[in-house]
């Protein structure tokens, strides 16, 4: 039991501090503003900010998360 609590409590700790990184309030909405992929994907997922995949293929910023490159 105890083992779950601290895994339960671990994982609500790792999401508020995800969480806290990103916000939909200051929703970037150009991909000359994002840094790494995994900003371009939060801003695209959880903001709609559909700008960010110009081509519709569910890859955002594909300069920066783009096919054939290493995902951040």
């Amino acid at each position: 039991m105890k083992k779950y609590l601290l895994i339960v409590t671990a994982l609500f700790l790792s999401s508020s501090l995800f969480a806290a990184e990103y916000s939909c309030e200051n929703s970037r909405k150009y991909c000359k503003e994002i840094k790494s992929c995994a900003e371009a994907k939060y801003y695209l997922n959880q903001c709609g900010e559909s700008r960010l995949d110009r081509d519709g293929d569910g890859i955002p910023c594909e300069n920066i998360c783009g096919k054939g490159k290493k995902k951040k």
